[in-house]
């Protein structure tokens, strides 16, 4: 088995060509594929990451379906235009993803969100997930990484267009989004979750399977020891290991886990860069002595050392700020 990677992505953002970079370094022999537009294609062709357009697989009676049943359905406070776009893409992606999964007789891939680095090679992965339907992320609310049959992603597909013709279901979710929460939409994940109770076979991916495991998020403990950037926003303590690799410290096991991916959304364009530097180093024919590893430099002490001024400032941005809310807090 040696199943392909698949982004999707539409947009070109900074961050694309670090992921690009990374997966190329970690995975030289992978088929990758970006479902994309064309203002991503450059970038991605300069990486040697097969890029094909979403436009080519609008096509087939599942995806004529979900355009006719298809409704935004979300509480007051989501109203942005370019929101109801993102949720209708959310879920519009992974028809496009079926279809070219059968123009190109694929079964079994590898399918990730285009802010993940993917540090390993996932080959060697593969066996772990090979009995089940698929792995799982967003803490067990997305279809992702793993699938190991296209058929799954038929029948999810089914499942969100079943949902969709479900007057009773949808009302449900617009009054949860009207009378509690406001902020809220009924998206591809809520739709992974029902279709979750009908039984198929999934695993969550950060399960820490023969010492590693895939990151959900970097700003989610996940039971790791967790560190502050500058700005005060917590991450993970990745620890950056002399062997290239990156570990976590699990404070549930009680053991240093090796990191196969990093989920950075919404993290700052320079730890992609710190990243992408140290994956460079890997070494496969050298590992850190797990009693070592603890004495490396983290993630955020290397953003630090490499940018000491900028941390300054976002640290005094940080102090002002909590000394702000004190004084507001105090006057209540």
């Amino acid at each position: 088995m040696d199943a392909p990677i698949i982004f999707c992505h539409y947009s070109n953002s900074d961050y694309l060509p670090h992921i690009f970079e990374a997966v190329r370094a970690s995975n030289p022999d992978k088929r990758v594929i970006l479902l994309g537009d064309k203002s991503n294609r450059r970038i991605a062709k300069a990486h040697g990451i097969e890029h094909v357009l979403f436009s080519d697989y609008e096509f087939g009676g599942e995806l004529e379906t979900f355009n006719r049943v298809y409704q935004l359905v979300q509480g007051s406070k989501r109203t942005k235009a370019s929101k109801a776009h993102w949720i209708n893409f959310v879920f519009k992606r992974w028809f496009y993803v079926y279809n070219f999964l059968k123009q190109n007789d694929i079964d079994s891939f590898w399918h990730f969100d285009t802010d993940t680095t993917i540090l390993s090679p996932l080959s060697q992965h593969e066996t772990k997930f090979e009995s089940y339907d698929c792995t799982e992320q967003c803490n067990g609310s997305c279809l992702n990484g793993f699938i190991s049959k296209r058929e799954t992603v038929g029948d999810y597909l089914n499942k969100i267009n079943n949902l969709f013709e479900d007057t009773q279901f949808l009302e449900a979710q617009q009054n949860e989004f009207d009378t509690i929460h406001h902020n809220f939409a009924f998206t591809e994940m809520r739709a992974y979750e029902e279709f979750k109770k009908e039984g198929i076979n999934s695993i969550r991916l950060n399960t820490i399977l023969d010492g590693s495991t895939f990151d959900d998020c970097i700003t989610q403990c996940h039971e790791m020891e967790m560190e502050s950037l500058p700005t005060g926003k917590k991450i993970k303590k990745i620890f950056m290991s002399e062997d290239g690799r990156c570990y976590c410290y699990n404070n549930t096991i009680g053991a240093m886990t090796a990191m196969n991916t990093l989920n950075l959304s919404r993290m700052p364009l320079e730890l992609y860069v710190i990243i992408l530097k140290h994956l460079k180093t890997y070494d496969p024919g050298h590992k850190t002595a797990t009693d070592r590893i603890r004495s490396m430099e983290t993630l955020s002490e290397t953003y630090c050392r490499i940018h000491p001024l900028k941390s300054r400032i976002e640290r005094t941005k940080r102090a002002l700020k909590d000394k702000k809310e004190q004084k507001k807090s105090a006057s209540a």
